[in-house]
């Protein structure tokens, strides 16, 4: 079954969750679906149709290729198709016959399609930009304390804006919940003299608190960041990994956080602060993953059963394990389903990056085949040869990619769009057809064809060579700054009041700092294209 979407939306508040204020139709589904509707007069969520005009494209059905008119389904809001946190019931007949992974796919990809498409959009008209000299504190608790998606965010703005002097201060303290953070506000948070404070809580306040209280406390940590002149971002808590989906919770932990984020939705609406709702995105994306994890382990344990076993219908359980060879086996995030590792890090940095509708423009160079240079943005091309086939150049962006590591190629299994939050473009028009080897200082990264190369490649999922190199450079030394002793000796000096041990403990930051500045100025690559034999 083949359901092409189109989405028509609006911004109704930049404090909403990241789908909040949109209006999304299906306005084209494949015909039997749109019949089924038709007739039910109800989408199989139950909300009700509101019913407009639509056209079966033409060779969609052996009977319906006049282009007749037929009624079209359009949902009220992207809640509806996160099912109203209810889960959509089921169907009374089924509208067609597909196989269990198949079927799984389909529910796979389509969610995230729309999730990456409402995270990406719903954001500020603007994009989200920093200035010279702007302190962003990244408060929280534990999740923050983990010092991983909060670095990969910073390693994507200090690489945006390399020669602006940024500075990034980790503030999480494990266990803390909004009492505890609005507790060391002044030496925490304030001291650092912030321009943006982020506010990352939710897991530790839904445990014994309720709602009322975790928006009474956001509330209050809002109006003192805006004592300070600053910028606050609210952000709610991650999901529990636990494999809840929306409507379809495993454990109460998760599911209350729902509630905790709805209510911080509410308010970012009512006081006009800006909300981040990572977590309803990254229910569906975790939830589906954890959906893969299982069936796998479960076709796993069924291979090692034994036909003399005498096991419940031997021969489906075989068939089912069978259907499971080569398939997706999910992204594992690590024991710990709160403290996700790995690549569910990086999604949770991508839905923040893409509420905040950050620049996403890297450099784009269009080159042909006998080095005539096309276009080059953002970056300068010389030293270009062709000889033999194969083109080589050299290219010194103004900018760089968001530094990533082998994590980044776990990340876009699950959430393909992340490579689209660096568009590092390399055009090469009119190559012969044939399959191509494109090196990077003499480290192969890439082997494309003729056709992809000519549509453009984003060398953003690029993980080895020079930019793996340069990555893992940059994040190690922000694990130094934003870890121990360079983050904690300041943040300790500053409770105690003690002004020596606060000026030795800045000497250390500035000194990381500039060995961070350093690390993400861009430097000259030289690539080489040339077909492979």
């Amino acid at each position: 079954m083949e359901l092409k979407v189109v989405l028509t939306y609006k911004c109704s508040s930049l404090a909403g969750p990241i789908w909040r204020g949109f209006e999304p139709t299906v306005s084209v589904c494949s015909w039997r679906m749109a019949i089924a509707l038709n007739r039910r007069r109800r989408s199989p969520w139950g909300n009700p149709i509101r019913m407009n005009s639509a056209f079966i494209p033409s060779g969609a059905s052996p009977d319906l290729n006049r282009k007749r008119p037929v009624r079209r389904c359009c949902i009220p809001s992207i809640s509806d198709l996160y099912c109203q946190y209810k889960g959509p019931p089921p169907l009374r007949t089924p509208l067609i016959n597909l196989d269990p992974f198949d079927l799984m796919k389909k529910a796979y990809l389509l969610p995230l399609f729309l999730v990456s498409l409402c995270a990406a959009s719903f954001a500020a008209d603007t994009p989200f930009v920093l200035k010279d000299n702007d302190t962003w504190v990244m408060a929280g608790d534990s999740i923050t304390a983990q010092r991983l998606h909060t670095n990969y965010i910073e390693a994507f703005f200090r690489t945006r804006y390399p020669k602006l002097h940024l500075h990034f201060r980790n503030s999480g303290v494990p266990g803390h919940a909004t009492a505890d953070l609005i507790k060391r506000f002044d030496y925490d948070i304030a001291a650092w003299k912030p321009s943006i404070i982020s506010v990352e809580l939710g897991m530790n306040d839904q445990v014994a608190g309720v709602p009322t209280n975790y928006v009474i406390g956001m509330k209050k940590l809002t109006d003192l960041t805006r004592e300070l002149n600053a910028r606050p971002i609210l952000i709610s808590s991650s999901p529990v990994d636990d494999g809840s989906m929306p409507g379809e919770w495993t454990g109460e932990r998760c599911k209350k956080i729902h509630f905790f984020t709805e209510a911080l939705n509410e308010l970012g609406k009512k006081e006009n602060i800006q909300v981040i709702d990572q977590y309803h995105p990254l229910l569906y994306i975790w939830g589906k993953n954890k959906m893969f994890q299982n069936a796998s382990a479960v076709a796993a344990s069924v291979r090692r059963l034994k036909p003399t076993e005498n096991g419940p219908e031997f021969d489906i359980l075989q068939a089912f394990a069978k259907s499971w060879e080569g398939k997706p086996a999910g992204v594992s995030f690590g024991p710990d389903n709160v403290h996700v590792a790995g690549a569910g890090q990086v999604t949770m940095a991508a839905t923040i990056l893409m509420a905040l509708n950050v620049e996403r423009e890297v450099s784009s160079a269009t080159i042909k085949p006998d080095g005539t240079i096309v276009a080059a943005e953002g970056c300068k091309i010389d030293k270009v040869g062709s000889n033999n086939g194969k083109l080589s150049f050299t290219r010194l962006d103004e900018r760089s990619p968001w530094p990533m590591t082998e994590d980044l190629a776990s990340a876009l299994q699950l959430m393909p769009g992340i490579a689209d939050l660096s568009r590092y473009m390399l055009t090469i028009p009119g190559l012969p057809n044939g399959q191509y080897r494109v090196t990077m200082d003499g480290t192969l990264v890439a082997t494309l064809n003729s056709q992809e190369l000519a549509k453009g490649w984003n060398m953003s999922t690029v993980v080895e060579g020079p930019l793996g190199a340069r990555a893992k450079n940059i994040l190690a030394l922000l694990s130094q700054l934003q870890g121990k002793p360079i983050n904690t000796n300041w943040r300790d000096a500053s409770k105690e009041k003690d002004e020596a041990k606060l000026a030795a403990a800045q000497q250390a930051i500035d000194a990381c700092e500039a060995k961070v500045q350093t690390a993400c100025q861009p430097a000259p690559i030289r690539f080489e294209i040339e077909p492979v034999k």
